[in-house]
């Protein structure tokens, strides 16, 4: 068993999951090239068909659009993370028990088990691990509240786990979704 105390991530090691959802990261970029393709697209018709004042105009009002979504998003984010840290959760620290049976993460106002046949995915980044059990659900352990010995022995027992097949394996939900009522 590894005991983890006074678990408090910083707001960078919070950053986006990607590293455990690679699909979602791909998605991402998807995303933002249709957002760069547009563009691309508005500012060729726009040089194409415009008279040169216009084409000026319409690329001024582009790089505005594009800036200002960027800006508002960046303070929009800054915002959220503010509330967050702020509620009472955000504030408190956290213990993780990690053992055979799952991860459990223990935090004053309650307490969460993942059994290891729920997390998809653990991956490993510079400063933090990822449990991954859902796109929207990835806890982030960072290395830095661990000891030497304590990642030493995690990095075992994730390998072990991999090894013996219950890291992802599911929890034996019927493929046609939950039991019907009678």
């Amino acid at each position: 068993m590894i005991e983890v105390t006074e678990v408090r991530p910083t707001p960078g090691e919070m950053r986006p999951v990607f590293g455990a959802w690679p699909v979602v990261r791909a998605w991402g970029y998807v995303t933002r090239g249709w957002a760069a393709t547009m563009i691309l697209l508005t500012v060729g018709v726009g040089w194409w068909l415009a008279t040169p004042a216009v084409f000026l105009w319409i690329a001024v009002c582009l790089a505005a659009l594009v800036y200002g979504l960027l800006l508002l998003a960046l303070v929009a984010n800054r915002h959220i993370d503010r509330i967050g840290r702020a509620t009472p959760l955000g504030r408190s620290p956290s213990r993780w028990v990690l053992d055979e049976a799952g991860v459990r993460i223990i935090s004053p106002l309650g307490e969460q088990s993942l059994d290891w046949r729920a997390i998809v995915r653990v991956a490993e980044e510079k400063d933090r691990l990822l449990f991954a059990a859902m796109p929207g659900r990835t806890h982030v352990l960072p290395t830095r509240c661990l000891r030497p010995d304590q990642l030493a022995a995690l990095r075992g027992l994730i390998v072990e786990v991999r090894a013996s097949g219950r890291l992802g394996a599911g929890l034996g939900v019927d493929e046609a979704g939950p039991p019907q009522a009678l």
